[in-house]
């Protein structure tokens, strides 16, 4: 006999606290901008089909600025003007408007690096990373915060009404976008990058909040990576030591807090890979100051810390902005098989959707980069470089995980990313890889696409389970295979 329990989110203890709804955020930088021989607006046009919300792009300053290789800016050229002769739009402008034509929403990262010119110190450009190697071209090196916001006000002028979401600067915990990271005093350790982050962060906030108001409200914080103390350096931006304690003594003015503002934040945005991106939500940190996918309760702690010292308002929430899974093939160091790629994603998804607090996930990559033998290059995508689909591609299309409960109980959660409001969809499980599916149960999602149902029967745990919706277009769209795997929780 079959018994299928509670198909309703709030009806069952186990994720009373889940999200009811969430965006989800899609980002390609190469492949959506055209700058590789895929069609960028037929891939624009497949993330929306796959179910994305949201596009994310860097807006990088050295991308539009003129003269970025030199030390003093162009005479008569005006930063906070977007038409003042120099800049170059029409990237942006073409990804923005390829957007727009698919119905997505825009999240602009106005990121780095700077010009030269637009470093306190433009001798030192392009700087070294602990003194072995040069980046490039590029400048990350003390960004100038009066001429970021300068810039950040062209951003906003240019396109306001047109961006959803709005954060500042990336990785601001890495040295490879904020440099120098860190200063040894007398008085301690003092974290330069997180001093200056919070000005470049606020003058910007300034900015948008002048030239597009409507988004003031709207501008993400932090936008940190899962590795290299985020902890500390949100708190530090926040003027707040290590242990969510205001800075004393000298500190307090070495960190640039003797007079800690309320900073406007939106949100906290934040990237949160496991280590080369691998890994998945059972692989513990041996970092206590980590912020990977299951130790997301620590940046909670970080905003109600902020919150109830003033620093930040109330209740601001999570916006999971950047993330993947690389995969093997074709990475050869550190991805998972495919088949394990599929699966991490949506139980990453599921994770996620327990944490009331998140708005937002996120996937990095349609295309896999065109270097898989780099250690330093992402291979996340859902597609190979070559365009063929991974098990990843379905996986994303349309989440679904098996968790048990109890024996003989499972829980069925999934997800209609492309639906739009609520649609009808059916469960179904076999007893073995080539038996005949049998029905569970027609589901009904809520509107954002979500259900989620519990199975009881002695074989619940031994079943295979597969999840399928009729779209409008009369398209049969399947889930992966899923079959019972561990509860999934948070790993603190």
């Amino acid at each position: 006999m079959l018994l299928v329990l509670g198909a309703a989110c709030s009806m069952l203890p186990a994720t009373a606290g889940a999200s009811p709804n969430q965006l989800s955020i899609f980002h390609d930088e190469p492949v959506l901008r055209g700058f590789t021989d895929k069609d960028a607006d037929q891939a624009m046009a497949e993330v929306k089909y796959l179910g994305a919300d949201m596009v994310r792009t860097f807006v990088s300053w050295r991308d539009v600025a003129p003269r970025v290789n030199s030390r003093v800016m162009p005479a008569g050229f005006r930063p906070g003007d977007p038409d003042s002769p120099g800049y170059d739009w029409s990237n942006y402008d073409e990804f923005v408007n390829r957007a727009e034509r698919n119905g997505l929403q825009i999240y602009f990262t106005i990121s780095p690096p700077l010009p030269n010119w637009a470093s306190d110190e433009p001798s030192v450009c392009p700087h070294a990373i602990a003194g072995r190697r040069k980046l490039g071209k590029s400048c990350f090196w003390k960004p100038n915060t009066r001429q970021f916001a300068l810039f950040v006000q062209a951003v906003a002028r240019r396109y306001a009404g047109r961006v959803s979401l709005y954060s500042l600067w990336n990785e601001p915990n890495l040295e490879h976008y904020l440099f120098p990271q860190l200063k040894t005093t007398r008085f301690g350790v003092v974290d330069v990058a997180a001093k200056r982050y919070r000005s470049l962060w606020l003058r910007g906030w300034r900015a948008i909040a002048r030239h597009d108001p409507s988004m003031r409200n709207k501008v993400l914080f932090g936008e940190t990576a899962a590795i290299s103390s985020p902890v500390d350096t949100l708190r530090a931006a926040l003027c707040l030591d290590p242990e969510g304690r205001p800075f004393r003594g000298r500190m307090r003015a070495l960190q640039g807090c003797e007079n800690p503002r309320r900073l406007p934040v939106g949100g906290f945005a934040h990237h949160p890979y496991g280590q080369f991106a691998s890994g998945g939500v059972f692989k513990r940190s041996g970092s206590d100051d980590s912020l990977a996918m299951g130790y997301l309760g620590r940046l909670h702690d970080v905003i109600d810390g902020a919150a109830r010292r003033g620093r930040i308002p109330p209740r601001r929430e999570i916006y999971l902005s950047e993330f993947g899974f690389q995969s093997k093939p074709p990475d050869r160091f550190n991805g998972l098989s495919l088949g394990a790629q599929a699966r991490s994603l949506n139980e990453a998804d599921r994770l996620f959707y327990k944490d009331r607090r998140i708005r937002s996930v996120a996937q990095f990559e349609l295309y896999d980069a065109p270097e898989p033998r780099d250690r330093d290059v992402f291979n996340t995508g859902l597609r190979f470089i070559d365009g063929g689909l991974k098990p990843a591609w379905k996986a994303y299309r349309i989440p679904l995980t098996v968790e048990r409960i109890a024996p003989g109980v499972v829980e069925v959660w999934g997800q209609v990313r492309p639906a739009q409001g609520r649609v009808t969809a059916l469960v179904k499980a076999n007893r073995r890889r080539d038996g005949r599916p049998f029905r569970v149960r027609r589901v009904r999602t809520n509107r954002s696409g979500f259900f989620q149902i519990r199975v009881r029967r002695g074989d619940a745990e031994q079943l295979r389970y597969l999840l399928a919706w009729r779209a409008p277009s009369g398209e049969l769209m399947r889930s992966r295979v899923a079959r019972a795997g561990a509860f999934i929780r948070p790993l603190e």
